[in-house]
């Protein structure tokens, strides 16, 4: 894939994102994603610039943004999970990929080499993040308007994205489908976006609150 590829697919959702800003303003948790994905589509653009023109490894951005990401999205749930002990499960994954990632860090840095156990780490919990979230909607009568909340379609495709990454992943690790893996990635970065996009056009106001 071109490597501008990343970078535009995230301007066009950010673009229909500010286009139906108004459907979701009242929310400063709705409002940081449209901040989250504008901070990662600079990451990306400014990744692709590291290493096609400063020929610089770029290591250290995507293990960044991965620390980012992990703490955005699970911040992100604890605003909208209401139950005391999900919430509190949500607060135990937080402090499991804090630990883990300082030491980490401490032991292999963060410019060098990829964090990639952290990367791992990060996608699972964000997984486990969802489903919490997914059981308290099926447990409650948000079920009956689901599809009319951006929440539900943020959540939805960063599911489909995470837990379509770590058996992709283990199928390049332990296979020789080395060359799949970006098809694959790319496959489930299209879904995500698609996802998103959908939330922003089809969900609405009063159940963006």
């Amino acid at each position: 894939m071109p490597y501008y590829t990343y970078p535009l697919l995230y301007l066009l959702t950010i673009l229909v994102g500010i286009y139906n800003y108004k459907k979701y303003s009242q929310n400063k948790y709705l409002k940081l994603f449209l901040f989250f994905l504008i901070y990662t589509c600079i990451s990306e653009s400014f990744g692709v610039y590291l290493y096609l023109v400063l020929k610089i490894k770029t290591n250290f951005i995507y293990s960044i943004w991965n620390i980012v990401s992990f703490i955005f999205y699970a911040i992100f749930f604890l605003s909208i999970i209401k139950n005391v002990n999900r919430k509190n499960s949500i607060k135990a994954l937080i402090l499991l990929f804090s630990v883990i990632t300082i030491i980490n860090i401490f032991l292999n840095g963060i410019i060098e080499i990829p964090l990639i156990n952290n990367m791992i780490l990060a996608k699972f919990l964000i997984a486990i993040s969802v489903i919490i979230y997914f059981i308290e909607i099926i447990k409650s009568d948000e079920i009956l308007t689901i599809q009319k909340s951006l929440f539900f379609w943020v959540s939805l495709g960063i599911f489909i994205y995470n837990i379509g990454f770590l058996p992709g992943f283990a199928l390049v690790k332990y296979t020789s489908f080395v060359g799949m893996f970006k098809y694959i990635t790319f496959g489930l970065n299209i879904l995500m976006h698609l996802s998103f996009i959908a939330g922003f056009i089809v969900s609405k106001k009063e159940f963006n609150k």
